[in-house]
């Protein structure tokens, strides 16, 4: 199995290149992933457009992208989740696992996350748009065969709308106002109108 795999690097505003990146095998508790689909986020036009997110300025080049799906090729020895030829959407979330709130299991509130395709850190975190990517077990949720891959890689995008939909409160019998009908306005409505009928 090689190991590279084509990518899609922005080298600082209005440079953007497919590029041969590394790969490596997994290990124990790592999977490899060929990603079938990507969700194209704001962050990732920041970059592409300007280099920057605000005061996030690129300083190397970067693998973009962090809304991906795709179907797991070869897992780790000790990986149990999932298996070779499983469809995933991933997680692009790597909580440390070390800090204090990581040892709580409060990983979401991690100290030191590590989030693919961001320049919060040096150096970068690379993305997810690419070929074939590692990521770990955690990272893989099984989705089934009827759900595209399209819709899988929305997963993480939806995530944070059921997130502050949840975080509304009941919305059952109540009128909600959404500002601004990008992709996360739109996934808010779905997701607004799916609880206001249940809650």
């Amino acid at each position: 199995m090689s190991n590279s795999t084509r990518a899609v690097v922005v080298h600082k505003a209005r440079d953007l290149r497919v590029e041969s990146v590394g790969t490596g095998e997994p290990g124990p508790h790592e999977v490899l992933v060929a990603i079938e689909r990507g969700g194209i986020c704001g962050s990732d036009l920041h970059y592409y457009s300007h280099g920057a997110i605000g005061t996030i300025v690129l300083k190397e080049p970067m693998v973009l992208g962090h809304e991906v799906a795709g179907r797991v090729i070869a897992v780790g020895s000790a990986v149990t989740r999932v298996k070779p030829s499983d469809r995933v959407a991933l997680s692009p979330s790597r909580p440390c696992n070390s800090c204090r709130y990581c040892l709580e299991g409060k990983q979401m509130h991690c100290l030191n996350m590590r989030f693919y395709g961001s320049a919060m850190i040096f150096p970068h975190v690379q993305g997810a748009f690419r070929e074939r990517i590692i990521a770990t077990e955690a990272q893989c949720f099984v989705v089934p065969e009827h759900v595209s891959a399209a819709e899988a890689a929305m997963c993480e995008p939806f995530a944070v709308c059921l997130h502050a939909v949840r975080r509304a409160g009941s919305l059952f019998g109540r009128r909600v106002l959404v500002t601004g009908c990008g992709p996360i306005g739109a996934l808010c409505i779905i997701a607004a109108r799916h609880a206001a009928k249940l809650w």
